[in-house]
């Protein structure tokens, strides 16, 4: 028993030995005082973080994980001195550095981290992206992010979804988004991370959380002093559409207080144009014809300010303003011909004009408490957001009679208001119970939303608009929900369990002043389990079994019964049955040596939300919100990231098989598609400090209601950094083969195929350039180096 033990003891001893080796070495000129240094170690080339660690006395000696190659460097920092970096080879299991100085200097110039960030991290609830440190801040915006990160995809360059789940619940600071232009105006340089979770938590609301969830972290300021920033970019596509940007950051930190604020305007013009061919799938042999194009311009400006106030060393305090706006204006013209058995009926010219804006005013309060030395926490969120969106659309059509050649004409003017009020206040407790690996978890929240709509139609009579009461509506909706969720976690050697409850209470209530009536009035409460549990039987190999549930209400304007004409030739109204939707869904990870992941999953949706579409005897288009069956789906996703000394990247493969059944309201028969895609994003370190960003997207995309073809989007961007990457310069290529689009849509009693295109060969020019007075904090009180114990 002895021998065994002893033979037990000297295995595990080798192996924590191949795992790790020790690094020490004197630092001869530091006079410590009452201060505390730190040490950093990098692996070369590609300088990404392998350890940190407080310095409390001259000498030092700490434990550093191997890695896959030998060569490292250490950084080290202490109050009064310039940053020294020494590079070292690992061949045994103690590397000595030996004995060395400083060079004292107490004023530090805009500071460089002269560490690259892993662009993409796995983890247990999915994927993280760094911005900040990468070459993803060197984008336009947030959306422009999100479209370069792994599974995400935007199928039709305007909505975010992630891949096999859906549209997902989209948080800034904690703030859920009401419109996806709000991605569009967040600067991407302000970005820090962003958490792209397949499986979500209990603290998260059921709202959209099926569909997974994006926690999107804007930067933090850290250094005392002040740091600016200046960027622009600008160019043009082959239709010679131009682009523009111009925007202006500063950080700045004065003891416990530090601020983020920024300012950009963005320019974009574009066009777009396409064909549609549809035929009426009943028995009255009707087909259609339409051509169309259409030109537009964009300006959207942000501004936002976050500012922190460190009130002690376990309270803290953060509060942000930040607020957008956009004016868009866009023309066409579109021909359209109607054909009975073949012959021709009649012909439809439209001229159509659109003018749309929108303003979102946000404000948040957030409050950390630590409660005790296990970082045990209770935070506290209080948020408000105002939004306002008014638009104005111009239809003028004239119809040709094909048999008697007579022109009639029908011109209307539809005006869109909406002012949504939303108020959230959101409390969370989480308590870790020592080193045992327990961890509970609780809160609640309650949110309400207010908001008045209008729509206006008005006919053009003898030169002038008039108001057609008739085909004009407003109505007041209000929308309240209150959640509790308790979740509790445990961390085993090599088993970690998570699980977690929510109840939901919603209240629903909507009047319609057109129609002098309520057209909902609902009230009702549900539960929400997750779960998922981790399993990591060897070293670099871990699985990952998850269980999620959610919900999806539909937005306030599909309960509307009201009819609004969006056209002459197509008519839209709400549906105040609608029920809400509800997900199922479970899947598995596997994950080898913490890069390569495999994921599979199945998600059941209970009555989905659909659109009930047909033509009418008339050629009218009538749409309404309708809940089908169910729908379901089984998804395989397959991330390969890559890293050697001249470049790393992400590359990721999916396919998703679907299943979509309807009640009889559809007249349709189930309805299955597959979709698949490919993702890529790699960065070329090159000699003279330039870098190569590769991209490319292809994929095939689909839903219950169309299919589209497999089409890529590739662009290439060449970054000069100068200047110790105080300035950067850059230039970029997108849509180098420009995607066109071909997609089949299915409906009640109709099919059509169209193809049209929208993005074209862009050229951009870009600089970035940034300057300051920074210099560390003279004091840090607190020792967690465990090296000695004399603090």
């Amino acid at each position: 028993m002895k021998q065994f033990l002893f033979c037990l003891f000297i295995l595990l001893v080798h192996s924590t030995s191949a795992q790790f080796f020790r690094l020490e070495g004197t630092l001869s000129n530091v006079k410590l005082d009452d201060q505390i240094g730190q040490v950093t170690v990098f692996s070369l080339p590609d300088s990404s973080l392998v350890k940190g660690s407080y310095l409390d006395s001259s000498y030092f000696s700490f434990l550093v994980p191997v890695q896959d190659g030998s060569e490292f460097y250490a950084k080290f920092k202490f109050f009064g001195y310039s940053d020294t970096l020494i590079a070292f080879t690992q061949e045994d299991s103690v590397v000595n550095l030996g004995m060395f100085n400083l060079e004292k200097n107490m004023n530090l110039e805009t500071v460089e981290v002269v560490y690259r960030e892993p662009t993409f991290e796995r983890t247990m609830d999915g994927v993280q992206v760094n911005v900040e440190g990468t070459t993803l801040e060197t984008l336009d915006n947030l959306f422009e992010v999100l479209k370069a990160s792994p599974r995400l995809m935007s199928p039709d360059d305007e909505t975010i979804e992630i891949i096999g789940k859906g549209v997902p619940l989209i948080l800034i600071d904690r703030q859920a988004i009401i419109s996806i232009d709000e991605l569009k105006a967040v600067p991407a340089d302000m970005i820090e991370k962003i958490e792209i979770i397949t499986n979500p938590s209990a603290k998260y609301r059921a709202q959209g959380r099926g569909s997974g969830v994006i926690e999107v972290y804007t930067k933090n300021f850290r250094l005392q002093g002040y740091n600016m920033n200046i960027n622009a970019n600008g160019g043009f596509n082959t239709q010679l559409k131009p682009t523009g940007r111009l925007g202006l950051g500063l950080s700045l930190k004065k003891s416990k207080f530090s601020m983020n604020a920024y300012a950009m305007c963005n320019y974009r013009s574009s066009n777009s144009f396409g064909f549609r061919n549809t035929v009426v799938t009943d028995s009255t042999d009707r087909t259609t014809a339409y051509n169309y194009e259409d030109e537009n311009w964009s300006i959207w400006q942000h501004f936002s300010v976050k500012s922190a106030y460190q009130i002690n060393d376990r309270q803290k305090l953060t509060a942000g303003l930040s607020g957008g706006g956009s004016v868009y204006n866009a023309s066409g013209n579109s021909i359209e011909m109607y054909y009975m058995a073949d012959e021709l009926s009649t012909t439809k010219d439209q001229n159509s004009n659109s003018q749309s804006s929108w303003l979102n005013n946000r404000a948040f309060l957030n409050y950390i408490l630590e409660t005790d030395t296990n970082k045990s926490n209770l935070e506290v969120n209080l948020n408000y957001q105002l939004k306002i969106r008014e638009s104005n659309s111009t239809y003028l059509s004239s119809f040709l009679n094909a048999g008697t050649s007579n022109i009639s004409n029908y011109d209307i003017r539809n005006e869109n208001r909406n002012r949504p009020n939303v108020g959230e206040l959101r409390v969370t407790y989480e308590h870790i119970f020592d080193t045992t690996g327990w961890k509970l978890s609780a809160g609640g929240a309650y949110s309400i939303i207010f908001n008045g709509m209008r729509f206006d139609q008005s006919n053009l009579i003898d030169g002038d608009w008039v108001i057609d009461p008739e085909y004009s509506n407003s109505y007041d909706y209000i929308e309240q929900i209150g959640s509790a969720f308790t979740e509790v976690t445990k961390n085993w050697k090599s088993v970690s369990a998570r699980f977690g409850l929510t109840a939901e209470y919603t209240d629903l209530d909507g009047y319609s002043n057109s129609l002098s009536k309520q057209f909902i009035d609902s009230t009702y409460v549900m539960l929400f389990p997750s779960a998922s549990v981790m399993i990591n039987p060897w070293k670099n190999f871990s699985m990952t079994f998850r269980y999620n549930s959610g919900i999806n209400r539909p937005s306030f304007s599909n309960y509307d019964p009201f009819v609004r004409v969006q056209d002459s030739l197509s008519i839209e109204y709400g549906n105040p049955y609608l029920r809400p939707a509800v997900y199922y869904s479970g899947g598995v990870s596997f994950d080898f040596f913490y890069k390569y992941n495999f994921s599979f999953d199945y998600t059941y949706r209970d009555n989905s939300v659909s659109t009930l579409v047909f033509i009418d005897s008339n050629f009218v288009t009538n749409s309404t919100p309708w809940n089908s069956d169910n729908d379901q789906e089984l998804n395989a996703y397959i991330s390969l990231p890559l890293k050697t000394k001249w470049m790393s990247g992400w590359n990721s493969i999916w396919m998703s098989y679907s299943m979509a059944q309807f009640t009889p309201e559809f007249e349709r028969e189930d309805f299955t598609y597959f979709t698949f895609g490919l993702w890529s994003n790699i960065n070329f370190y090159l000699p003279g400090d330039f870098t190569i960003t590769n991209r490319l997207h292809a994929s095939r995309w689909g839903s219950e209601t169309f299919l589209g073809n497999f089409r890529a989007s590739w662009g290439i961007r060449v970054t000069k950094k100068m200047l110790d990457n105080n300035l950067r310069i850059f230039a970029e290529v997108q849509d180098i083969v420009p995607p066109k689009n071909k997609n089949e849509r299915f409906a009640n009693n109709y099919y059509s195929y169209s193809e049209s295109q929208y993005a074209f060969t862009s050229f951009k020019l870009g600089i970035y350039y940034k300057f300051g007075r920074l210099k560390q904090d003279a004091r840090i009180k607190e020792s967690e180096s465990g090296q000695s114990g004399r603090l």
